[in-house]
């Protein structure tokens, strides 16, 4: 059976020394390894549109449970990401998160959309890492189904107060009245532009996500409270978050 696809390349295995895997996140059929033969000879066809981070066109066969691409065609290549070692990072932990986390053979097609912005910026170097790296991980989780409800205090109703109160576990505020000190255990402690921030990554359209600015001071909370989200509700640790934090300080 032949399958024709738009995918992004998040990972490659180098096999021998003409062939590879790679895994490809598709619009339809989330993430698939793809066998892709002689790659590496000199007169191969399909170099370009595997490299990594490359978004192509994919023909590919399935034999069982296994894909065998059969042409493809280069539509963007993100390259400037693998000339920096921090947005390689960054890219990196994108593709080790998306691996894990996307279902088997369901549309993808928001995720997609997500990851191709996200790498535009970071390939172009018009917004920092810390603020693409938040809004992947937020708005990532929202994709998944796990969204956060956010829009007023859960208890009470109240839009916003000087300081309100965000439950990584919930995904839920509470505002200074009806927060208690006895739910304070994934609890996070949030300014109005942090709840602002939030709320904007997560309700926003694709076309407004990344058109807001944020104070260093408030993207360090917003950097932790999307971090700790996700890893929250994903339910895994990232050896790839590591190593971008620990060779960005951040």
């Amino acid at each position: 059976m032949l399958i024709t696809t738009a995918g992004v390349v998040i990972r490659e295995r180098q096999i021998g020394e003409n062939d590879k895997f790679v895994d490809i996140l598709t619009e339809k059929n989330g993430v698939i390894e793809v066998s892709v033969k002689g790659v590496k000879k000199l007169n191969s066809t399909n170099s370009a549109a595997t490299q990594l981070y490359t978004y192509s066109n994919f023909c590919v066969k399935k034999r069982g449970d296994r894909y065998y691409l059969n042409s493809s065609e280069q539509i963007k290549n993100f390259y400037g990401i693998r000339m920096d070692i921090d947005k390689l990072s960054l890219a990196c932990y994108f593709s080790e998160v998306i691996a894990y986390a996307v279902p088997d053979e369901e549309s993808s097609g928001e995720i997609l959309r997500l990851l191709l912005n996200t790498l535009y910026f970071l390939s172009n170097s018009t917004r920092d890492l810390p603020f693409l790296k938040s809004i992947f991980e937020l708005r990532f989780v929202c994709e998944l189904g796990m969204m956060p409800n956010v829009t007023a205090c859960i208890e009470c109703g109240k839009f916003e107060s000087e300081k309100m109160f965000f439950d990584l576990t919930g995904g839920c505020f509470y505002c200074e009245n009806c927060f208690s000190d006895a739910e304070s255990d994934n609890i996070v402690s949030l300014t109005p532009a942090v709840i602002s921030a939030v709320r904007h990554i997560v309700l926003a359209d694709f076309n407004r996500l990344y058109n807001f600015k944020i104070s260093p001071l408030s993207q360090n909370k917003l950097s932790h409270v999307a971090e700790q989200y996700l890893l929250t509700h994903v339910g895994k640790s990232f050896r790839t978050l590591d190593f971008y934090k620990s060779i960005t300080q951040e």
